[in-house]
């Protein structure tokens, strides 16, 4: 096999075989496979084996790291695995299912830990939405979670908390334009024109 090696960073470079990604390694560890070489060998069946496996256990304690960190969803993981450790794709798959079954990775959890964090930072049930979505969370997930974690007494506090930020916010403006920028500011932030309107007409505004 035609093993090639470019350096990541001064202690660490990552493994190429036949031109494709297989993850990365430190060098003091390559240093017992590239027979001296700097940047390119060959290693025999056995040898790339033992690498492979090599790669496997370095690439695990790298995402255990990045999972202690803060909680993270599968895909943030997935995106980790292939872009920022470059392992190769067979590799990913076997440590993500591994770190799904050892409960190191749940889009539940997640998805529950960030809502609760978006509330806190009274984001609109859009904004939340989004965010999820973002993170790739399954669309059932977030029906369930929002479902649970959004009730209307939420909803009211939230754009309570909206309403007050704008007003003040706008407070140097006319009437007419101070209610103007109020609704096309929460209206951007996934709050409805009517819910807006009616908090209006309800503060006299």
């Amino acid at each position: 096999m035609k093993l090639k090696t470019i350096k990541r960073t001064k202690t660490t470079s990552i493994v190429l075989v036949d031109d494709k990604y297989w993850g990365i390694l430190p060098d003091k560890i390559l240093h017992f496979y590239n027979k001296g070489q700097l940047d390119h060998f060959d290693l025999n069946d056995e040898e790339a084996a033992k690498l492979l496996e090599e790669i496997k256990k370095q690439s695990w304690n790298k995402l255990l790291d990045f999972i202690a960190y803060r909680e993270r969803s599968f895909d943030e993981c997935r995106e980790f695995l292939s872009k920022k450790i470059f392992l190769k794709k067979e590799l990913q798959s076997v440590l993500l299912r591994k770190a799904v079954s050892l409960n190191f990775i749940n889009d539940i959890r997640f998805a529950e830990m960030l809502t609760d964090d978006l509330i806190r930072s009274s984001k609109s049930i859009v904004e939340i939405k989004n965010k999820l979505y973002q993170k790739k969370i399954n669309e059932d997930i977030i029906s369930s979670v929002l479902q649970k974690k959004f009730d209307s007494q939420t909803a009211a506090d939230i754009l309570e908390a909206n309403f007050k930020k704008a007003k003040t916010r706008f407070s140097n403006l006319t009437k007419n334009k101070r209610n103007e920028k109020i609704l096309n500011y929460l209206t951007r932030k996934g709050f409805s024109y009517w819910e807006v309107k009616e908090k209006l007409d309800k503060e006299g505004c």
